[in-house]
């Protein structure tokens, strides 16, 4: 193709015909800027689509890891709300002198008083997009905003879930001490069969120090449901702004 253009600049050349030559010079140049123009938008085209391919997957394992999160608090959730249920229901009973509850009853109350919340949200995909810089290359302004209030959100409920699960060992520690670990056990199919001792956990329920335990355990966890209440709100909104059809938005 070089070989044909270069011709028929000589022949125009020999034919001495310099206007015409100078005029499909400049033709020849235009055509090869338009050219070279082409392939840059091409260029263009294929980086964006890579850009946007890289973005599709980020955002998708984003998705996916939120809603995973989201799942797994919904569980420990209703775990939480169990907990509190049942130490407020205990609470009611202490310091009375006559309780008119089975001891099973207290048993499983005290099996539900003392159970630890277990969420651990995953934050992989998201610790990934931060150190590695990716987090600027997300186009909604707002979903970043988001997952900066998550950042923070989830500091404050680690520190609710060390400061909840403190109190509940001491409180598991005190039911130890003056009360039997191995009924609340038997009342959980764990044992076969109840403590030897000739010990009821049901006595618990006049200890004043049971009763300071239990509540400072039921505050940490109300204090706990509450940021997982807003955890849920927050977690909704990333996954809907992390979906596949809002990323460019």
């Amino acid at each position: 193709m070089i070989k044909f253009f270069r011709k028929i600049r000589q022949n125009l050349l020999m034919e001495n015909k310099t206007g015409k030559y100078f005029k499909y010079a400049i033709g020849e140049i235009v055509l090869v800027v338009i050219g070279i123009l082409i392939a840059l938008q091409i260029n263009q085209w294929n980086e964006n689509r890579k850009e946007n391919n890289a973005l599709k997957t980020l955002t998708e394992n984003l998705n996916n890891e939120f809603q995973k999160n989201l799942k797994e608090l919904e569980i420990d959730l209703s775990r939480v709300k169990n907990t509190i249920t049942a130490s407020n229901t205990l609470l009611s009973y202490t310091g009375l002198k006559n309780v008119e509850v089975d001891n099973i009853i207290i048993d499983s109350l005290i099996y539900y008083a003392v159970s630890n919340p277990t969420w651990n949200p995953s934050s992989y995909v998201l610790n990934d997009i931060k150190n590695s810089g990716k987090l600027s290359t997300l186009k909604n302004e707002n979903l970043k905003l988001l997952l900066y209030d998550w950042d923070r959100l989830y500091e404050d409920i680690l520190e609710w879930h060390a400061g909840s699960t403190n109190n509940t060992n001491r409180l598991v520690y005190f039911v130890g001490e003056k009360g039997s670990l191995v009924n609340i056990d038997y009342y959980n199919k764990k044992n076969e069969k109840g403590t030897k001792f000739n010990i009821e956990n049901i006595n618990l329920l006049q200890e004043i120090r049971f009763e300071n335990e239990l509540e400072n355990s039921l505050y940490s966890l109300i204090e706990l449901e509450k940021r997982y209440h807003k955890a849920s709100v927050l977690l909704n909104k990333i996954i809907e702004l992390s979906n596949s059809n809002n990323i460019t938005k």
